[in-house]
């Protein structure tokens, strides 16, 4: 039976709650407690907005290569490489990580490998890289 539930950002929504009277009344009162399924998604994006800023500022000072890819590609990968730069910046100290992950510039390298651990991140980094680059501690900062 569906069921009209005001949810806690005074949104109404219809669910579908199946189960005993007592399992319906222990979901319908749970319900009153969140938040609509658009606040939540509008909340959740909002979100990774912030997160997604937070990693840009990171990571802006590095000398990054363009991403090569289709439009799609290059947004994800953007995202992937920012997020994965930016924690190998805090980790560093605020420190630059390896020029080997700058200079990777193929969405499609980012997106294959978000999965990796930061080391095996860097030694398919430094593979993948031009060899003009020099795998090393960060001490090479960015092109001038």
């Amino acid at each position: 039976m569906t069921h009209c539930i005001t949810h806690a950002c005074g949104h109404e929504q219809a669910h579908y709650i199946p189960g005993s009277t007592s399992e319906k009344a222990r979901k319908t009162r749970w319900l009153t407690t969140t938040k609509c399924r658009a606040c939540f998604v509008a909340d959740r994006k909002a979100e990774d907005a912030a997160a997604g800023a937070l990693d840009d500022a990171a990571v802006a000072h590095l000398c990054l290569a363009p991403l090569v890819g289709s439009e799609r590609q290059v947004g994800w990968a953007a995202s992937i490489r920012a997020k994965r730069l930016a924690r190998m910046v805090q980790a560093a100290g605020g420190g630059d990580p390896d020029p080997a992950c700058a200079a990777v510039g193929d969405a499609r390298w980012w997106i294959d490998h978000r999965d990796l651990s930061d080391a095996d991140l860097l030694t398919k980094a430094r593979a993948a890289a031009p060899a003009h680059i020099p795998a090393g501690d960060g001490a090479a900062r960015h092109a001038a």
